[in-house]
């Protein structure tokens, strides 16, 4: 039998009270865009609970938790572990996991996810109630409601929301948790970019030419344009990224440009890159993961978009400002299929870039 769909008007009274019992919070998306997104919907419900709630995140994203006050007590997916280990080892992993969720004794639980991993550990929680997404991607016999709501605004933050319009009534306006770090956090990311001949002296940008898709990703000719431009208006450019496909992105990059330029890339803790986009004037990227940390850390956001729409899944809060080519792509046009090569970003002056930029920079 399909997952019965609700709003907050048919939602029944006794699910509304289980807010008061415990309840398990579940967020273990691989995307950290998504859980930036979700995360002061969490905060809400967390704070709502008075206590009763357990997050599960993906352990991945440690540093982003750490840095957020307001969740409470957290449960962490070992998803890198489990690729890394022997199979006893990761029975072993997977064992301490369902076992520490099970004794919170949560009677519902909430799917924020409703993708992948989510869905499994959904199925083997234990635990009765379980609420989930609309769009959830296994949901048959899955979930006892599946929040629907077709009138909210399209970004994704709202989906997320649903659940407290849902649970408390309330309507929270698009908005990232507030990233803390320490002073300790400052310290040691001045010594590592001195490391890197960082220019004190200089005002920092941070440039992330990556993205998980390839649709995502402006020319990489374009960025290193870009950066030795920025260097040429007295600006020092910091490269950060992630994994082997950034790594080898930026090294392209900086094999294009005429200047040097620091690459952090894949030598900063999530901890260490919330502190330098505390520190930096802005951040230029495309559409992923460290733009919205980049927005969320409070940083001043220029993002890149082509064929993924802004309305949707673009960096929330007035600092963020989102550059799309005025060409658009012919009506066909898809993210994985596209007629005319994704002319929408792939064809992005970088004069159209410097435009935008040198407004902040007067």
């Amino acid at each position: 039998m399909a997952a019965k769909t609700t709003t907050q008007s048919t939602l029944p009274a006794s699910y509304r009270l289980e807010l008061q019992t415990p309840l398990v919070l579940l967020m273990t998306t691989k995307h950290m865009g998504n859980l930036l997104v979700a995360l002061h919907c969490m905060q809400e419900i967390v704070k709502a609970s008075a206590g009763q709630s357990l997050v599960v995140i993906d352990e991945r994203y440690r540093d982003i938790i750490d840095a957020t006050s307001g969740i409470g007590k957290v449960l962490y997916y070992p998803r890198q572990q489990l690729k890394t280990t022997g199979l006893r080892a990761k029975a072993k992993l997977l064992y301490d996991f369902y076992r520490q969720l099970r004794q919170h004794q949560a009677r519902l639980l909430l799917d924020f996810d409703g993708q992948g991993q989510a869905s499994t550990i959904t199925q083997l929680s234990g635990i009765n109630q379980r609420i989930g997404p609309i769009d959830a991607l296994r949901s048959k016999g899955l979930y006892s409601l599946q929040l629907a709501d077709i009138e909210r605004p399209p970004h994704r933050f709202n989906d997320y929301a649903l659940y407290l319009t849902t649970f408390l009534g309330h309507n929270p306006r698009p908005q990232y948790p507030r990233l803390d770090t320490s002073p300790a956090n400052d310290d040691n990311l001045a010594a590592i970019l001195h490391e890197y001949q960082f220019e004190h002296c200089m005002p920092l940008v941070c440039i992330h030419v990556g993205a998980t898709k390839a649709y995502k990703q402006w020319p990489i000719e374009h960025y290193a344009e870009i950066a030795d431009w920025l260097a040429e208006q007295g600006q020092q450019v910091v490269f950060i990224g992630a994994g082997a496909a950034d790594t080898q992105r930026v090294s392209r990059v900086q094999a294009l440009c005429q200047r040097p330029h620091v690459n952090v890339c894949e030598q900063l803790s999530l901890r260490l890159l919330i502190a330098l986009f505390q520190q930096c004037r802005f951040f230029l990227g495309n559409d992923s993961g460290p733009m919205h940390l980049a927005a969320a850390a409070g940083a001043r956001v220029y993002a890149i978009f082509g064929p993924t729409h802004e309305d949707r899944w673009g960096p929330l809060g007035n600092k963020a400002t989102v550059i799309r080519n005025s060409q658009a792509c012919e009506s066909s046009c898809s993210k994985k299929l596209c007629p005319v090569n994704h002319r929408c970003m792939n064809t992005l002056d970088p004069a159209q870039v410097k435009a935008v930029l040198q407004q902040h920079l007067l």
